[in-house]
């Protein structure tokens, strides 16, 4: 038969489908839409067909009415149930023992009146909490029912939510429909009837269950296993025995507990473990089929040994003062004993135990553990009398420098478990004052804070003192007369005195009340606000060779540098054209002593002034200013060489020369002077640049004489001396 015809008959099978309206059109308001759940399972011989309905509604509406199975294969439609109940409450009794719980519980579920009633609730009858109790009740009561059919293939059949068809073929294909057998006629639950096809019948071949387990220690020999649950609701779980065979650990299917968080999806089981070991663990799920998968892989769990040895018994400490000095040293000979050595012990620690040293912590007394062999005491020689049936113990302990706390001893054993005896008390009577601390260090800020730290020595420090001093050779005074439990102190200084310097030390106070010594003293340069005292100007004088200048700077102790500026007249900027160090002004009287030689300006005065700055880099701002004017010598020194010849073609002189001694780059130029055969003295001829040295005269006539130098002349109007004097004689005709 086609898929058309199929089709054809599941519409005249499915009379509901037609009432989603009711006869006036209008949507029926209390529709319930539940799908019925189709799954199969081929064996090669059989199909097993296993259903499950939505909810408790349509549970409980299917178990009165009953279910339609229809097959369709190759040789066309059968029917395989119509009509299909589960068995009555009487049915299931009569058919199981009485002690098979699994099957009266699946009849009392099914059939059973003692289920909630109305009346019954916590809340009020009629709440809406009443009505979710009811709610939870009933889904409970259906989901248990689900799980019994997956745990038992018996009862599932008797329930009505599996067959079995064996009328089938290896190889071929079937397709499986499922429908009630009566439609609501109130039309309120509309059914989505089960439908599965493409079903080739051959043999099945469990396969693994694909989960990852994790575990946890919980306590000594508890572990807890966990898992994704993955689409399954129960399952076994099973241990290797030590003899390699595996042992079912849980004596019912095991159902996770899970929160009302409906997205957790963690199954979590715990075990008790006979003995510290290794174990492998596999998990096996039910399925829907009433059978169990595959195990899972195998997951290892490490049970270490988590069980302590029996704690030793503190039985004397004795103080041990070995040296001339008894400060010196200080041992502690502790005493202690066991009943009973077990096999695995490890050995023994020691421990000490002070709040202002150890804080909530216990300390080592010995450097290492000690074993049962070395730490085990002669019994002969102990000072107190013990039973036959103890083993005494006894170790020697370096206790120099600590004050009287507690003392245990711990036993361990090889897998690290620990076990501790009664605490006793360590009475020392320290003798020996703490050291110095060392890296003593101070951060300085501007506000005057000063942040001082340092390093411990020793560790039975009760407080720290710390001192100060303006100098080193003034009694230091105590900043903190109630003492500092930490190895830091702030200390607020003045900014507003003339000291350059604060200085401090710190020393360390023991439970002892043994007082320390003394850290090296540390200087700290003293930071201020206040601006240092300004320079002033005390004589100053020029000559050709320059400007001289001597500057009165202050006495304040916190001076550290000055600086010398210049300004020429005309520019706004002040140029630093000398930095004295404060230490190098004071050792010459305090004096700056300045020596300048700027460029000749016979047009510009030159202005001067000091600024002044001390350790916090406060300026003094700038002093009253100093103004001169530098014109220089009025003779340039230039080495001018002149020579001069008469040109007989031209019928003129032409004189020439060279220069040296001077920067070219200087704004300069010549004059040139004449003094003929008649005349009396030189004079002006003409101006020639510095460019190009020579001049031509046409005005000496046949037969006379003249001479003629050069001079250079600046443009502020210097000049330097004359050239060498050069005479020319014109040739007769």
């Amino acid at each position: 038969m086609n898929r058309l015809k199929i089709a054809c008959i599941l519409c005249l099978l499915l009379p509901g489908v037609s009432m989603l309206h009711a006869q006036d059109g209008q949507t029926s308001p209390t529709l319930i839409r539940s799908q019925l759940n189709l799954m199969a399972r081929t064996y090669g011989d059989s199909i097993v067909v296993r259903w499950a309905p939505e909810d408790y509604v349509s549970w409980k509406y299917l178990n009165r009415y009953g279910y339609n199975l229809f097959k369709e294969g190759e040789d066309g439609i059968d029917t395989l149930a119509f009509g299909l109940k589960p068995l009555s409450k009487e049915q299931m009794l009569a058919k199981y023992q009485p002690a098979d719980s699994l099957a009266a519980m699946a009849a009392e579920l099914t059939w059973g009146d003692g289920r909630m009633g109305w009346n019954q609730t916590r809340d009020v009858p009629g709440s809406i909490g009443a009505l979710l109790e009811m709610s939870e009740e009933q889904n409970m009561m259906f989901g248990m029912a689900e799980l019994i059919a997956e745990w038992r293939p018996d009862l599932a059949n008797d329930l009505a939510l599996r067959i079995v068809d064996r009328n089938v073929k290896p190889g071929h294909y079937y397709r499986y429909f499922l429908q009630p057998t009566v439609w609501d006629p109130d039309s309120s639950i509309i059914f989505a009837p089960g439908v599965i096809d493409g079903i080739k019948n051959e043999p099945y071949a469990p396969q693994p269950l694909n989960i990852d387990i994790t575990d946890t220690i919980n306590s000594p020999y508890s572990v807890q296993l966990m898992w994704d649950m993955g689409a399954h609701s129960s399952f076994e779980i099973e241990r290797k025995d030590p003899d390699g065979q595996w042992h079912r650990v849980n004596t019912n299917p095991f159902v996770p507990f899970l929160q009302e968080d409906v997205n957790q999806t963690t199954a979590i089981f715990g075990d008790n473990l006979p003995a510290p070991g290794s174990y492998d663990y596999r998990i096996m799920a039910h399925d829907v089929f009433g059978e169990l998968t595959a195990p899972s892989p195998v997951h290892t769990v490490e049970m270490r040994d988590m069980e302590p040895p029996v704690a030793p018994t503190l039985r004397l400490i004795q103080i041990d003062r070995p040296e001339k000095d008894p400060s010196e040293k200080v041992l502690a000979v502790i005493y202690w004993t066991k009943d009973t050595l077990e096999a695995d012990i490890e050995g023994f620690v020691p421990l000490y135990h002070h709040q202002k040293i150890t804080g909530d912590d216990w300390k080592k007394l010995i450097p290492e553990p000690l074993t049962p062999e070395i730490a085990q005491a002669d019994r002969n020689a102990l000072p107190f009398k013990i039973a036959d049936t103890e083993i005494p113990f006894m170790c020697v302990a370096d206790v120099t420098g600590l004050p009287t706390g507690m003392v245990s001893v711990a036993a361990y054993d090889r897998a690290g478990n620990i076990s501790a005896s009664m605490p006793a008390q360590l009475r020392v009577e320290d003798m020996k004052p703490p050291r110095a601390p060392q890296n003593f260090r101070a951060d300085v800020r501007e506000n005057g804070k000063v942040i001082l730290a340092w390093t411990p020595v020793d560790d039975d420090i009760d407080y720290y003192q710390v001192a100060f001093a303006n100098d080193t050779t003034h009694l230091f005074q105590i900043l903190n007369e109630g003492g500092i439990r930490d190895t830091t102190y702030t200390d607020s200084i003045a900014l507003d005195v003339n000291q350059k310097y604060i200085y401090y030390k710190v020393r360390g106070t023991d439970y002892s009340t043994n007082e320390g010594e003394w850290s090296e003293t540390l200087r700290v340069l003293r930071p201020t606000l206040v601006p240092p005292t300004v320079a002033h100007l005390d004589s100053a004088w020029h000559d050709f060779d320059g400007i001289n200048m001597r500057w009165v700077a202050g006495t304040d102790a916190t001076l550290t540098h000055h600086i010398v500026y210049r300004q020429t007249q005309g520019q706004n900027a002040w140029q630093p054209i000398m930095r004295c160090d404060a230490d190098s002004v004071k050792a010459q009287g305090n004096y700056i002593i300045v020596f300048d030689n700027p460029d000749y300006n016979r047009q510009r005065r030159y202005r001067y002034c000091v600024e002044s700055f001390n350790s916090s880099n406060i300026s003094s701002g700038k002093s009253l200013v100093y103004s001169v004017l530098h014109q220089g010598p009025l003779i340039v020194k230039a080495d001018i060489q002149l020579m001069g010849d008469y040109i007989k073609d031209k019928k003129e002189t032409r004189l020439a020369w060279e220069t040296s001694g001077i920067d070219a780059s200087k704004d300069y130029y010549f004059s040139v002077y004449r003094k003929g055969q008649d005349e009396e003295a030189f004079r002006w001829v003409t101006t020639v640049t510095k460019d190009k040295p020579v001049y031509e005269d046409a005005l000496l006539r046949p037969g006379q004489t003249a001479e003629y130098y050069v001079k250079l002349v600046m443009r502020d109007g210097r000049r330097s001396k004359p050239s060498n004097t050069v005479s020319v004689t014109a040739p007769a005709k």
